[in-house]
C-alpha cells in the first residue's frame, strides 16, 4: 500500500464499495465538513489502469468533492490524498472502514456543540461549518446543556432521548434534577413535561389568547418555546392573569358606560350567575331610506348578475357575482346595526363578560335578575362547564380517551351514525345559509400527543373496526370506477363504512352537564359505558392531579377510615393506592356499593349520559320558547 495526492477529476466511484446509500442531508454535512475542516481522512482507491483510481472507500466524499467543484467552492484540479490497495483487499477495506467504526454518542455531540458556543461561535457558523439547520445547532446546544447528570443518565441508558428533550422545556438544573428523583415510575416524556410546566400556561391558551403574545412580553411576560414540540409556555401565570384581568376591567368600564345597571366580569362563564336571569332585548331603529335603497339596489344587480351566468358563463360575470354577494352582505351588516336596547329597561338590566374558548370575549347583554324588573325564567343549568382545578393538558387528554370510545360506539351503532350524519345535513342546510348542492366536509380530529402514542383498548377496538371494513371499493383507479364499485356494495358494508366515518369525524370534547347536544343524545343511546373503555392509572389521571384531590376521591369512592389510615401518604403512595384499587376493585376489602362506586366512577364530563335538557326559557309576554 501506497498514499499519493491525486486530482479529483481522476477519481471516480467504485463498484466494490460497500456503501450504496448516502442521504442528501448526510452529503450537506460532508460538503460543510469539507470546506470547514479539510479532508481529515484518506480516500482508499485502486488504480484501474488508465491513469484514473477508483474510490472504494470514501465515496462519500468524493460525492462531496466533485459538487463543490461544480458549485465553483474548490478548484478543477483539487488533489487530495489517497492510499492506493490491490483489488483482491479492496473489497474488505471497504467494507471495514464502512462498519468497524463507532459512531459518536450523541450526549457526546450535546456536549461538543455547546463547548464550541462557549469558544465564541455563533449557532449560524456552527450551522453553516457542519452542513446543519440552526434549529439544529439549538436543538444539540439544549440538549448539552441539560444537567450533567441527566446527561450520564442518558449515556447509562437510564433514560430515553425523548426523555431529554423533555426536560430542556426548563433551564433550570435544580428543577431538572428535582423532577428527575421524584419520578419513581417512569411514564415517559409527557409526564415530565407536565412535571415541569404544570405552573406554566400554554400559549394556546384561551388567556393567551385573549391577552396577546404582544402585550404579555410588553409587560414583561417570559415565554419559553419548546425545541423539540409546538408548543410555546409563559413562565408567569400571575402577570398573564394580571393582564387578563385589567383587560376585562376596561371591557366592564365600557359597558357600564352605556348605562347598565350591573355588569359581571370573569374569566369562566359561572352559571350561578346566569341561572335565574332573564333577558331584554334589542328593538328595531328607524332605518334610513338611503339604506333601503341601497339594499333593493344591490338585490337586483345580483338577481341580474346571476340571470347572465345562466346564460353565458364567463370568468368577469363570477368575480363580479363575488363583489355583489359581498356588496349586499355589507349592506345587511349595516342594517343590523339599526337597533337599541330600551334606556328604560337597561336601567334594570346588566351584562355578563367572560372569556370563550378561542380567546374571545363572550358578552350575554340584557340580563334581569329575578329582583329586576319583569323577571325571566332563564333555566339554565348553574353547574360549571367543567371539573374545578382541572388542568388543561389533563383536559385534553380526557377529551381525547373519551373520543376513541365515543367513535368505537358510534362506528358499532350503524343507524344512529346515519340519523347523525342526515341531521348534520339538513341542519346545516335548513339553517346555515348554504349554497345550492349539498357542501359537508368530513375530516377526522386529532387526538391529543399522550393519547395517541398510548395503546389503549379503545384504540385498539377502533382499530379492530377498521380492519374488518370492506375496502375493495377503494382499490379502483380513479373516483369514479371507486363510486361505481361502492354503490354495487350491500346495504350492511355502506353502512358500516358510513358508521366508521361518522365515528372518525367526531371532535374531541367533555360534556359540559348544561347543554343536551346531538352528539351527546346520541352517545347515551348507545347504551354503552365510558368505564368499560377507560379506567383511571397513575399514567392517565391519577398522577396528574393534586394530592389533596386524591384524597377527596378516595374519600368519596372508600369512605372516611380509608382517607383518614392514608392522610399522611405522599402524592405517588395515595395514586399507587387508588390504581391498584380500580384495576381490581374485586381484591378490595370494602363494602359491594364502594366496589361498584370504584367499577363506574368517572371524571367529570367523562360518562355517556347524553347531558340535560334546559328548561324552556319564558319570553317577555308570558309564551313559551321552542
Amino acid at each position: 500500500m501506497k498514499q499519493s495526492m491525486i486530482e479529483v477529476n481522476r477519481l471516480e466511484h467504485s463498484p466494490l464499495n460497500a456503501r450504496r446509500t448516502t442521504s442528501k442531508a448526510a452529503s450537506e454535512e460532508m460538503k460543510a465538513s469539507l470546506l470547514a475542516h479539510g479532508l481529515m481522512q484518506n480516500l482508499v482507491v485502486t488504480d484501474a489502469g488508465d491513469g484514473n483510481y477508483q474510490v472504494i472507500a470514501g465515496g462519500r466524499r468524493l460525492a462531496a468533492l466533485r459538487q463543490l467543484q461544480q458549485e465553483g467552492k474548490l478548484p478543477d484540479n483539487y488533489a487530495v490524498a489517497c492510499q492506493i490497495v490491490t483489488d483482491e483487499h479492496a473489497l474488505e477495506r471497504s467494507l471495514a472502514e464502512n462498519t468497524v467504526r463507532l459512531a459518536m454518542h450523541p450526549a457526546d455531540e450535546f456536549e461538543a456543540f455547546a463547548k464550541l458556543i462557549d469558544g465564541g461561535q455563533t449557532v449560524e457558523q456552527i450551522a453553516e461549518r457542519f452542513g446543519v439547520t440552526a434549529k439544529h445547532v439549538q436543538q444539540r446546544l439544549k440538549l448539552g446543556k441539560a444537567a450533567p447528570e441527566l446527561l450520564d443518565a442518558y449515556r447509562a441508558e437510564q433514560i430515553t432521548l425523548d426523555d431529554l428533550m423533555a426536560f430542556t422545556i426548563t433551564d433550570d438544573h435544580a428543577k431538572q434534577l428535582q423532577v428527575f428523583a421524584a419520578m419513581e415510575n417512569w411514564h415517559g416524556a409527557s409526564d415530565i413535561r407536565e412535571m415541569l410546566t404544570g405552573e406554566m400556561a400554554e400559549a394556546s391558551s384561551k388567556l393567551a389568547r385573549f391577552v396577546g403574545l404582544d402585550a404579555y412580553h410588553a409587560a414583561g411576560g417570559v415565554s419559553r418555546a419548546d425545541l423539540f414540540g409546538d408548543r410555546l409556555y409563559l413562565e408567569n401565570p400571575d402577570l398573564l392573569h394580571q393582564l387578563a384581568a385589567e383587560k376585562l376591567n376596561g371591557v366592564r368600564q365600557a359597558l357600564e358606560a352605556e348605562g347598565w345597571n350591573w355588569v359581571e366580569a370573569s374569566p369562566d362563564i359561572n352559571w350561578d350567575v346566569m341561572h335565574g336571569c332573564g333577558r331584554i332585548y334589542p328593538k328595531p331603529l328607524e332605518v334610513p331610506q338611503e339604506l333601503i335603497d341601497l339594499k333593493t339596489q344591490a338585490e337586483t344587480e345580483l338577481e341580474d348578475i346571476r340571470q347572465s351566468l345562466e346564460e353565458t358563463e364567463s370568468d368577469t360575470l363570477i368575480d363580479a357575482l363575488e363583489e355583489a354577494e359581498a356588496k349586499l352582505a355589507g349592506i345587511e351588516e349595516k342594517l343590523e346595526s339599526f337597533v337599541a336596547y330600551d334606556r328604560e329597561q337597561m336601567r334594570c338590566a346588566g351584562c355578563y363578560v367572560s372569556i370563550g374558548h378561542d380567546g374571545e370575549i363572550s358578552l350575554a347583554k340584557g340580563l334581569v335578575r329575578r329582583e329586576g324588573i319583569n323577571p325571566l325564567a332563564a333555566g339554565v343549568d348553574p353547574r360549571p362547564a367543567r371539573p374545578k382545578g382541572m388542568p388543561e393538558s389533563l383536559k385534553r387528554d380526557l377529551e381525547s380517551y373519551r373520543l376513541q370510545a365515543t367513535r368505537v360506539e358510534i362506528a358499532r351503532n350503524r343507524l344512529l351514525a346515519l340519523d347523525l350524519l342526515a341531521f348534520t345535513a339538513a341542519r346545516s342546510v335548513l339553517t346555515g345559509n348554504q349554497p345550492a348542492g349539498l357542501d359537508v366536509i368530513v375530516r377526522s380530529p386529532r387526538l391529543s400527543d399522550s393519547v395517541e402514542n398510548d395503546q389503549t383498548a379503545a384504540g385498539d377496538a377502533l382499530e379492530a373496526i377498521r380492519q374488518g371494513l370492506p375496502l375493495a371499493w377503494l382499490h379502483q383507479p380513479t373516483e369514479g370506477e371507486q363510486f361505481q364499485a361502492f354503490i354495487s356494495m350491500s346495504d350492511k358494508d355502506k353502512l358500516d363504512l358510513l358508521a366508521y366515518g361518522v365515528a372518525a369525524s367526531l371532535k374531541p370534547q367533555l360534556s359540559t352537564g348544561h347543554e343536551m347536544t346531538a352528539y351527546e343524545v346520541a352517545l347515551a343511546l348507545t347504551d354503552a359505558s365510558m368505564a368499560a373503555h377507560w379506567r383511571p392509572t397513575r399514567g392517565n389521571y391519577l398522577g396528574r392531579i393534586t394530592r389533596d384531590q386524591l384524597l377527596a376521591l378516595g374519600r368519596e369512592l372508600l369512605g372516611d377510615q380509608w382517607a383518614q389510615a392514608r392522610s399522611r401518604d405522599k402524592k405517588g403512595e395515595l395514586a399507587d393506592a387508588l390504581e391498584r384499587a380500580f384495576a381490581d376493585p374485586g381484591k378490595l376489602a370494602c363494602t359491594p356499593q364502594q366496589r361498584d362506586r370504584l367499577k363506574s366512577w368517572l371524571p367529570e364530563g367523562m360518562a355517556f349520559d347524553g347531558g340535560e335538557s334546559p328548561e324552556p326559557m319564558a319570553e317577555a309576554d308570558g309564551r313559551q320558547a321552542a
